[in-house]
């Protein structure tokens, strides 16, 4: 347990320290210097979510803040929600731990010592196996679901602000050498 923890604090720690995010794809935009033209109509929030991606440096920030993908994508609700799962799961987990009645490698391979409490042990072993899965449901749900979301979101803000830039104003066409003055709307998909 005392190994876990020093690994997890050197792993938080050297992340911070390296700076370095980590990528399979390259990026193709610099958004630190590109000033896009934006409607009006645009919210910061709207804004922030269409500059919103997930990288393979937010899977593994995800990996120890429980919620942090749907933080990011601005439902506080659901990640509040995983943030209490993953401490259940965690809760359970210590509690195993804690008793060393058994241990964990015997409980997760289901060998039973010879000599102790079929009941106890069982017990064990339920709570250890939801204890897991909670850990690694509430893990993969936030980045998956969270994921999810955030393309959704995405697409529709640009639904939302394309169609206003489809309606536009049409010139009306010239009867012989008379021009006169129309508007027109034109509506395309």
């Amino acid at each position: 347990m005392k190994h876990a923890i020093i690994l997890i604090l050197i792993f938080i720690f050297g992340y911070e320290i390296s700076a370095q995010d980590i990528d399979i794809y390259s990026l193709k935009k610099n958004s630190n210097f590109e000033l896009p033209v934006i409607d009006q109509e645009t919210s910061f929030e709207e804004f922030q979510l269409l500059n919103r991606t997930l990288r393979m440096q937010d899977m593994v920030i995800a990996a120890v803040v429980p919620g942090y993908v749907h933080f990011k994508v601005k439902e506080p609700t659901i990640g509040y929600s995983m943030l209490a799962a993953r401490s259940v799961g965690y809760i359970g987990m210590y509690y195993v731990l804690s008793d060393n009645t058994f241990s964990l490698v015997n409980l997760i391979n289901n060998k039973q010592p010879a000599s102790s409490n079929t009941d106890a042990f069982n017990k064990q072993k339920r709570i250890t196996y939801a204890s897991l899965g909670l850990i690694f449901g509430s893990y993969l749900f936030d980045w998956i679901h969270g994921r999810e979301r955030l393309e959704k979101k995405q697409e529709l803000i640009r639904y939302k602000y394309s169609m206003k830039l489809n309606i536009s104003y049409l010139e009306s066409p010239n009867n012989g050498n008379i021009a006169f003055p129309a508007i027109g709307l034109r509506y395309s998909f």
